[in-house]
């Protein structure tokens, strides 16, 4: 009997060691999983965002480079600005790229630390690493496609059309002949801060050299709040402090002059000489004087930008290997460790529609903008204008009155010089991108509901009368330089009020527009206040833009209600 005990006893404990054993096994095979997931999760990050990034910067940088070499430097076939070459089309090109093409992959991931969707750490991230080395590498390419050509002579310089750096032993600027011109501008910041900016241009001819000239200027800044006495006092001292430095200005220390292509300082050049009285049959030459070497100045450029590209592509990487997948994500790994021979095949799931589908998506927007076709078009026009215009010569970001002016804006000078077409053509022209960007998007607040109601040929027409008339008030009665829509939106505002008040739309829309129209309204006429208060006219030419949409309004809702009521029966609104 103690034998069989003994072997029980004995039997008992092989089985608690062989269980102890089990359990040792499943942890072992745990805590290897556990390795296992944290490694794959950073080949599966690197490999589907990280690494995608990286190629796709160095790729949209070297592809930009050989565009830009080819089109402007090479072949010089697209007339293009330089601030657009070197910053504005940097910008545009790098929001794209992270967007379009890796916003599928970083919508994978998530930060610990951010409640919310951490989607725009990695936009913003991404953009600034991708933007800032391209910027940079646009200036570095834009000097070191060019040598410092040596010549005899300033008019030499004319059988180099391509080049743009030049170095001269013999010149000598006449400077009792130079022409000034005196560009001001007023930008509200922050806050509603007003700004005035004062450029002062110098052009000088230089002796034994026909149409070439010496460019200097000179800028500043005042508060325009102040008090005119004030500003004009800072406006004089300004201009007499900038005629003493330029009179002083040493040329013997010039290593080179720098020939100006396609700018807005090129542009305000031009028209300073335009004010002289010399007549030549060859295009101006516009040099600005440099100093130092070129070749250190593209060693400072070279270290800049592949300096920044280095930080910016790090600090991506730290993000992305700081970031963890989510909830679907973890589950999907989970599956590849699982399955360890097809972790490459499979790739994680996507939440975000390819890139296909973005076009599709276009293509679904205008097709759902069938019943509003005037409003669409419109549109178009209004982007369509605006591009022909930046292709004109204005400044995409913030352009200067006088180039307005040039492209179709509406002044009294105009007016008084018979160029009645420019009240309908200063409608489509735009200052600015930011400029566009609003008054389309008032454009289309008004004509989302508003076209349903009135038809696309009634809206159409609404639209000229009230842009026309806004106009025309404008210049005649507030001598103001017209450009855009706003008066328009504000007139197409005042036609919905009566469609509100005589209940042409159900109750539903009644609330939803007529709110819609109300806190627009608050808004934008609560923002003018603040922002012109030393100037309220604008306020008052608003509203009565506003009053003269109103009685469009009533009479179309007294001469056409049955009309109007079937359309909105027949569209559910």
């Amino acid at each position: 009997m103690d034998d069989n005990n003994k072997r029980s006893q004995y039997r008992y404990k092989n089985k608690n060691r062989s269980r102890n054993r089990n359990r040792v096994s499943k942890r072992d095979k745990q805590k290897r999983i556990q390795s296992l997931s944290a490694k794959e999760s950073i080949k599966i990050k690197l490999k589907q965002v990280f690494l995608p990034y990286l190629s796709l910067s160095i790729l949209t940088i070297l592809l930009f480079g050989v565009l830009r070499w080819l089109l402007d430097i090479y072949l010089d076939i697209l007339p293009l600005k330089e601030g657009y070459w070197d910053f504005g089309i940097p910008c545009l090109l790098s929001v794209l790229v992270v967007s379009i093409w890796m916003w599928p992959r970083y919508e994978l991931l998530t930060l610990k630390w951010v409640k919310r969707s951490s989607s725009g750490y990695f936009f913003i991230t991404m953009v600034l690493a991708l933007v800032i080395p391209l910027v940079l590498s646009q200036n570095y390419l834009s000097k070191a496609a060019y040598e410092v050509i040596e010549v005899n002579s300033l008019n030499d310089i004319r059988h180099y059309p391509k080049q743009k750096y030049f170095r001269v032993n013999d010149f000598e600027p006449l400077k009792l002949e130079s022409v000034s011109y005196i560009e001001t501008q007023v930008i509200s910041g922050r806050n509603f801060d007003s700004t005035l900016h004062i450029d002062y241009y110098i052009a000088t001819p230089f002796i034994a050299a026909e149409n070439i000239w010496l460019g200097s200027s000179y800028h500043t800044k005042y508060d325009n709040r102040a008090d005119q006495s004030i500003k004009d006092s800072q406006y004089s001292a300004f201009i007499n402090d900038s005629r003493h430095k330029y009179a002083a200005k040493d040329l013997s220390n010039i290593s080179y002059f720098k020939k100006l292509k396609s700018s807005n300082s090129r542009n305000a050049y031009l028209h300073t000489i335009s004010t002289a009285n010399r007549q030549s049959n060859l295009p101006p030459l516009i040099l600005k004087p440099e100093t130092g070497l070129l070749a250190d100045s593209l060693d400072r450029d070279f270290v800049w930008g592949f300096g920044s590209f280095f930080i910016g592509m790090v600090l991506c990487l730290l993000l992305v290997l700081a970031a963890e997948f989510d909830s679907q994500e973890k589950k999907s790994t989970q599956k590849h460790i699982q399955k360890r021979k097809h972790i490459q095949k499979q790739k994680p799931v996507k939440k975000r529609a390819p890139v296909s589908d973005v076009s599709k998506s276009l293509v679904v927007w205008f097709r759902s903008n069938k019943e509003r076709p005037a409003t669409l078009v419109l549109i178009l026009t209004c982007i369509g204008a605006f591009i022909l215009t930046v292709f004109m010569g204005m400044d995409i970001i913030d352009p200067l009155s006088r180039q307005i002016n040039s492209v179709g804006g509406l002044t009294m000078d105009a007016l008084q010089a018979g160029k009645y077409w420019r009240v309908v053509t200063s409608l489509f022209v735009h200052a600015g991108i930011m400029h566009l960007v609003m008054s389309l998007g008032m454009l289309f607040a008004t004509g989302y509901i508003l076209e349903k109601v009135l038809g696309p040929i009634r809206f159409t027409i609404a639209f000229f009368i009230c842009g026309i008339f806004a106009n025309v008030l404008g210049v005649l009665y507030f001598d103001m330089d017209m450009a855009g829509v706003w008066g328009t939106t504000f007139g197409l505002f005042g036609i919905a009020i009566p469609l509100v008040a005589f209940k042409i739309f159900n109750k539903k829309y009644r609330e939803l527009f007529g709110g819609t129209i109300a806190a627009i309204l608050i808004i934008t006429l609560n923002s003018m206040f603040f922002a012109f208060i030393n100037t309220l006219i604008y306020m008052v030419y608003y509203l009565l833009t506003l009053c003269f949409g109103v009685v469009l309004g009533v009479v179309m809702v007294m001469t056409q209600k049955q009309s109007l009521l079937r359309n909105a029966r027949r569209h559910n609104i």
